[in-house]
């Protein structure tokens, strides 16, 4: 079974105006290329797990409850890194090595549970 990971940010396409409904965006919403991950981490992993990029400016976004809660709470700190629909990591924390990282752990966690069982 691949590991589920979601990336929630910004994508083209999304109206810049309707930022204003989040706190902290100042721009910096638009910054980083979330597309080009995706590419790199299916390049490194291949199928052992499933890549899905959310636009939080999307409506899409009202799928995952927990992330539109946590934009509530926190602020539009993304990018947004779910794995197993659990948010590990967001914002200037996520970057492209720790999203590498936090997959690496994950995938070896997923190795020892299966070679356990």
């Amino acid at each position: 079974m691949p590991l589920d990971v979601k990336l929630f940010g910004y994508y083209p396409g999304a109206h810049c105006p309707t930022c204003s409904r989040f706190e902290g965006c100042g721009g910096k919403a638009h910054e980083w290329d979330f597309e080009s991950i995706k590419g790199k981490l299916i390049d490194r992993y291949g199928d052992q797990i499933r890549v899905s990029l959310i636009n939080v400016f999307s409506p899409d976004l009202k799928d995952f409850p927990y992330a539109a809660e946590h934009i509530r709470k926190y602020g539009l700190r993304i990018p947004i890194l779910a794995l197993e629909d659990e948010i590990i990591v967001c914002g200037g924390d996520a970057t492209d090595d720790m999203i590498v990282k936090v997959i690496d752990c994950a995938l070896e966690e997923m190795a020892k549970e299966q070679a356990s069982a």
